[in-house]
């Protein structure tokens, strides 16, 4: 347990993996929980290190089967025929990335930002901060914020690798709070095209060069690659149902409907047609 914030690491995931799984079937074992959350990490670590469909992904799929397995055998004798329902999801699919847009180049180079020797951006009047497959750009000079961002709008548009950019106005229509209800939200929002995402970094001449990582997520959900898994078995469920697509935010309230816990005016609705 000591070692999980190095194993923590892209490349070392798997060794926390396997610990995760060991706790969660302690944890089965010795206080048999109403609820029980186990989150598995190398599957997604290693789609990024060396991209979706890799032999070290696939490797990756396989290990953490392995490891719900070891979850599942620490079940008692018949618990998911009796009082226990599994729920396996993601949050994301995955696409690859052959090139890297750099916009804090771009603001770079337009004056809004400064840099110091080692690359890190010491002074900004507008940056970006990377999504990987989107991401937001914050303008910070209260007193310029308007024309900066009708003037940047177009400006990141034209940069190769960027597929859209919207403004506070559109966010409702993405699904997006706007920075006056959270303030964690920038002026625009970018979307990277397939086989692009985005960077954080700010030195060089190069607004796309190549990627940190062969494979990323956080473009919007119209990719099909990007798409994510649920399945769910036992206790409740219906057996042999099929789904088709469903939205990540109707896990909740099926899985809270299972545990008969009322969770009241939430996003998402119960996915009835997987219930016994």
């Amino acid at each position: 347990v000591d070692r999980l914030g190095e194993w923590s690491q892209l490349p070392k995931r798997f060794l926390r993996d396997d610990v995760v799984a060991d706790a969660a079937a302690h944890v089965l074992h010795r206080h048999a929980p109403d609820l029980l959350l186990v989150h598995f990490l190398c599957a997604d670590s290693f789609q990024h290190l060396h991209g979706p469909r890799s032999p070290e992904a696939y490797w990756a799929l396989e290990y953490v089967d392995h490891c719900v397995s070891r979850v599942l055998a620490a079940l008692p004798s018949g618990a998911l025929e009796r009082d226990t329902a599994v729920l396996v999801v993601s949050d994301h699919g995955f696409l690859s990335s052959e090139r890297e847009i750099r916009v804090n180049v771009r603001l770079r180079q337009l004056g809004l930002l400064k840099i110091d020797a080692e690359g890190r951006i010491v002074e900004s009047r507008a940056r970006f901060v990377t999504n990987h497959g989107a991401g937001y750009v914050y303008v910070l000079d209260p007193a310029d914020r308007p024309s900066l961002v009708h003037d940047l709008q177009s400006e990141l548009a034209g940069l190769e690798g960027v597929t859209g950019v919207w403004g506070v106005a559109d966010y409702a229509g993405l699904g997006l709070p706007v920075p006056d209800v959270n303030p964690m939200v920038g002026e625009l929002v970018l979307e990277a095209a397939e086989g692009y995402a985005f960077g954080d970094e700010a030195r060089g001449d190069d607004h796309v060069g190549p990627p940190r990582y062969r494979g990323n997520h956080g473009h919007r959900p119209t990719h099909p690659d990007n798409g994510a898994f649920f399945l769910a078995a036992g206790a409740g469920v219906r057996r042999g149902a099929e789904l088709g697509a469903i939205m990540s935010r109707d896990v909740a309230p099926t899985v809270a409907h299972l545990l008969s816990v009322k969770l009241g005016d939430v996003e998402g609705t119960l996915r009835a047609d997987a219930l016994a």
